[in-house]
């Protein structure tokens, strides 16, 4: 067939034009929306990527940190929540006394510093349990084929937000902040507690160097007698029997001083772990310090009101009200979890809908009651575990206060013993000189003397420990008590109030 045969094109109708103008003009109005909501989209999502935290690696350490030197352990005691070491002098030119060393050892030791991390920890998951759920964004596009009656790409917006999240919002903060108290609580505890074995560790050396200073006289002593009586000897004055029981007794103190040395080298360890400070850094100690035990009934005025000063037991029942707030928190998430949320959709035939929907859990076959389960038996643990500690915190008490007593009775005995010890090793010593007495006599009288001397030194140590673990047990004496009400004491500021503990 031949062009010339087809039939003319119809001539454009005078509507036709303005149609086309105004389809080309809605074109381009989606085009711009399109343009603006992507750049909207862009926009939002780089504002979203500048709040997001950055990633930096921090390898771990190669070598041991532990502190070369006195000098470069810290000394700020007023940052410690204890009373009485916050107002500890620490001075490094000077023998330390027990009250500076517990403080460095609170300062600088690496066990608390762990503890601190496990409570940026805590504090690190309460602000998380207070954020609100992030709303959920979805986006979709369909772009039609070869399909009759398609005239656009379609798409699908939609917005939505868990409100369940928010029904259980505030338990959750509760627990958070419940379990901060409670992990604070438990630092401060370990505080004291390092506190504590800081001062038995220095008043066991310092009962060791006393011992150390008795022997070390009767070895003095015991080489001085050896060598006379081995020269009485060889001129063939004394039996050889009397060198070789000074001898015996000369060996016997150096086994004994050569034990003590050992105690001594761990006991030095042991406190020089605890202060952070590396194995052979000089540290040198004061003498022993007159430590008060406290009377019987300021003890069990103490024990009645115990559940308000241990730190333990007040993180025991901060975490159990963690739990109950958890418990609770279990019980409302069995109710269905709703969501809501906004849809803005087009399809292929240009045709713009807006809609709203909402979702929601059916709980038929689970409804939390597991978790609910778990956080029952836990709270019922959490509820034992205190009352067991509250037990066996009053029959500590009770033990330490038996101990003192029969401490307090054996040295009344031994200290009423020595004198007529002391004068019955003097009339050794001249019965000796005349002949009147063999001198195994003179020796076992003389070391009946020392061992008198030695346990007596040891009962005095032994009732300074019981001091501090009273101390420990109560909350008495150097930590000072926590009562409800302020003490009557006028020498005890408000600022060093015992009742500023950690909450």
């Amino acid at each position: 067939m031949n062009l010339r045969d087809l039939p003319p094109r119809p001539s454009p109708s005078p509507s036709q034009p303005r149609l086309a103008r105004f389809v080309l003009q809605g074109r381009r109005q989606r085009s711009k929306a399109r343009r603006l909501s992507q750049a909207t989209s862009l926009a939002s999502l780089l504002l979203a990527l500048a709040g997001c935290a950055s990633y930096t690696p921090r390898p771990l350490a190669a070598a041991p940190d532990s502190a070369p030197a006195l000098r470069q352990l810290r000394v700020d005691a007023h940052s410690i929540p204890l009373p009485r070491l916050a107002a500890e002098r620490v001075d490094l030119d000077r023998p330390l006394p027990m009250g500076a060393v517990a403080a460095l050892a609170v300062l600088n030791n690496p066990q608390l510093r762990v503890a601190r991390d496990r409570l940026g920890v805590a504090r690190a998951q309460a602000f998380a349990a207070g954020l609100l759920p992030d709303p959920r964004f979805s986006a979709s596009r369909d772009f039609p084929g070869n399909s009759a009656g398609a005239t656009s790409t379609a798409f699908s917006y939609g917005l939505d937000f868990d409100l369940g999240r928010l029904l259980t919002r505030p338990q959750a903060q509760a627990a958070a902040r419940a379990h901060v108290r409670s992990v604070d609580l438990d630092l401060l505890w370990q505080e004291w507690q390092t506190a504590s074995q800081a001062q038995l560790l220095y008043v066991r050396l310092v009962g060791l160097h006393t011992r150390a200073r008795l022997l070390r006289s009767e070895l003095a002593l015991a080489r001085v007698q050896l060598q006379r009586s081995r020269a009485a000897v060889a001129a063939g004055d004394l039996p050889r029997t009397d060198a070789d029981a000074q001898l015996v007794r000369l060996q016997a103190l150096r086994q004994r001083r050569d034990a003590q040395q050992r105690l001594r080298v761990q006991l030095q360890a042991q406190l020089h772990a605890l202060l952070g400070l590396a194995p052979g850094a000089p540290l040198r100690l004061a003498g022993m310090p007159r430590i008060p035990a406290g009377s019987e009934q300021g003890v069990r005025d103490a024990l009645a009101r115990i559940a308000d000063i241990r730190p333990d037991l007040r993180a025991l029942r901060a975490g159990y009200d963690s739990q109950q707030h958890k418990l609770r928190e279990a019980v409302l998430s069995q109710f269905p979890s709703i969501s809501v949320g906004f849809t803005r959709a087009r399809d292929t035939t240009d045709v713009n809908t807006i809609g709203f929907g909402v979702s929601f859990t059916l709980p038929l076959f689970n409804g939390s009651r597991g978790r609910i389960a778990v956080q029952h038996a836990t709270r019922r643990e959490l509820r034992d575990a205190y009352q067991i500690r509250l037990d066996q915190t009053r029959a500590d008490v009770e033990r330490a206060l038996a101990d003192l007593a029969v401490l307090q009775r054996q040295q009344s005995q031994l200290r009423a013993g020595l004198p007529t010890l002391r004068a019955a090793a003097r009339a050794a010593q001249v019965a000796l000189q005349r002949d009147e007495i063999t001198l195994p006599q003179a020796l076992a009288q003389r070391q009946a003397l020392l061992d008198q001397r030695l346990a007596l030194q040891r009962v005095r140590q032994q009732q300074a420990e019981q001091a501090v673990t009273l101390d420990l047990l109560t909350g008495t004496g150097l930590y000072g008590a926590a009562p409800r009400t302020p003490p009557a004491r006028p020498s005890a500021p408000p600022s060093t109030d015992p009742r500023r503990l950690r909450s």
